[in-house]
């Protein structure tokens, strides 16, 4: 696949996560993780939700979350792209336009 690729791809350093402080009295404002527990009203309506849906893998590819994203902007179906944080965002950017 990397035969593909431009010149500026090959040239691109590769991220490396940088490591993790590990005190326990230490608030961390690098990696976007909050550090308060749920709110109870959170942990009630994931105890509601927790049903034997949860056994089965979800639909990959999100229709009913990309219908109701769809609906509240007035767009249709296929103008809604959703994915598992941005990491997958951009790699699925990168692999259709580069």
């Amino acid at each position: 696949m990397s035969r593909f690729w431009s010149q500026q791809v090959h040239a691109l350093t590769p991220y490396v996560p940088g490591e993790q402080p590990q005190m326990a009295r230490l608030i961390k404002l690098n990696t976007n993780e909050n550090p308060y527990p749920p709110s109870p009203k959170v942990i009630a309506a994931v105890q509601a939700a927790a049903d034997a849906r949860l056994r089965r893998y979800p639909d990959p590819a999100a229709t009913a979350l990309r219908q109701a994203i769809a609906d509240y902007h007035q767009v249709a179906l296929e103008n809604v792209f959703v994915g598992n944080g941005s990491d997958e965002v951009l790699a699925h950017t990168f692999q259709a336009l580069l």
